[in-house]
This record gives C-alpha cells, sequence and structure tokens, in this order.
C-alpha cells in the first residue's frame, strides 16, 4: 500500500501566511510605480514646454518681439501671442499645437471654470490641460498667469501637475517658468 501524502493544514497555513507577509511588502512598491510613472510624465511634458516656451522667446528676441506686449511670432504654421516674447499660456489653437502627445482640452481657467472648479476638477482623460489661470487660483507661490496638465484620476488641488507660467509688469517679464509640483502624485 502506498501512502500519499499531501499538505498538513499547518503547512498550508503557513504559506498563507508567508504569501500575505510578502503581499504586504511588495503592494508599496508596486503602488509607487504609478507615482514614479505620474512624475516622470509630469516631468517630460514640463521639459517640453519648458524648451518650447524657450524657442518661442528665441524668435520673438529675432524678430525684435521681445521688448513689446501683446505681439505674436509665427512657429510651424502655429501664430502664438507674446508678451515681451514669452509666449501667452494658451493651450488651444497655440501651444497645444506645437506639443505632441495625449492631451485633452478642459478649457479656459479664468473665463470657463472658474477659480473653484479649476483647482476641483478631475481629469478623465490620460492629460488633462487648464490655461489662461490665474496661477493664484492652483498655487499661491506661482506668479502670474498658467497653463497647467495633469494626469487622469487628479485634480489640481492634488498637487500633481505640470505647469507653464509667467508674469510682467507691464514693462517686461518678471517670471517665466515651466515646473512640476508632485508632493500629491
Amino acid at each position: 500500500m502506498t501512502s500519499h501524502r499531501g499538505f498538513t493544514l499547518v503547512e498550508l497555513i503557513l504559506v498563507i501566511v508567508v504569501l500575505g507577509v510578502l503581499a504586504v511588502v511588495a503592494a508599496p512598491k508596486f503602488l509607487s510605480l504609478s507615482r514614479d510613472a505620474n512624475i516622470a510624465t509630469l516631468k517630460q511634458v514640463a521639459a517640453g514646454l519648458d524648451q518650447l516656451t524657450d524657442g518661442i522667446y528665441a524668435k520673438a528676441v529675432i524678430q525684435h518681439k521681445h521688448k513689446v506686449s501683446n505681439e505674436s511670432v509665427i512657429i510651424n504654421g502655429v501664430t502664438v501671442n507674446t508678451y515681451f516674447g514669452a509666449p501667452q499660456e494658451i493651450w488651444n489653437n497655440a501651444l497645444g499645437d506645437l506639443m505632441d502627445g495625449d492631451f485633452s482640452y478642459v478649457g479656459n481657467g479664468y473665463f470657463d471654470l472658474g477659480a473653484s472648479l479649476v483647482a476641483s476638477y478631475n481629469c478623465q482623460e490620460r492629460l488633462c490641460v487648464i490655461d489662461q489661470t490665474p496661477a493664484s487660483y492652483v498655487n499661491s507661490s506661482i506668479q502670474g498667469w498658467g497653463l497647467f496638465i495633469f494626469p487622469k484620476g487628479y485634480s489640481l488641488q492634488d498637487e500633481c501637475y505640470a505647469y507653464y507660467a509667467f508674469a510682467e509688469n507691464g514693462s517686461q517679464v518678471t517670471s517665466k517658468v515651466a515646473s512640476t509640483v508632485d508632493t500629491g502624485c
């Protein structure tokens, strides 16, 4: 007579406990991958915005339009309005036509959405864009007007976004920055 021996109840419980402990230890690592992916995407978007806005500023300087408010430069057939060389934070029919990516335009933060909806709008697409927004609607440390890009499942109040913002004082640009805020990603 041959003996068939399987797992004892103790061995089975021990295996389940070990697998449970491994799952608890491994879960934060996998959750962190999502955060890392969002941050990497936002950093790439910010770098693209920085390169694009620097290129537009350079074109404005070449055309001697960097000392005047409300001028336009044409880049690859796209007309971009500038203030003292800094491109205005308009996405539709301007900066958005010059950026590659899967972006969904939500609207103008000042006229279409207003202060409360700008901060609380929850993105349902891969990347959402809100432009022409007083930067203080989103972050009091950002000066001037801004364009904000944030990933699916987040709102701007979650502090997970890339942005381009500039401020001017009537005679020159006082601040121009493309960067990220990723504390809430």
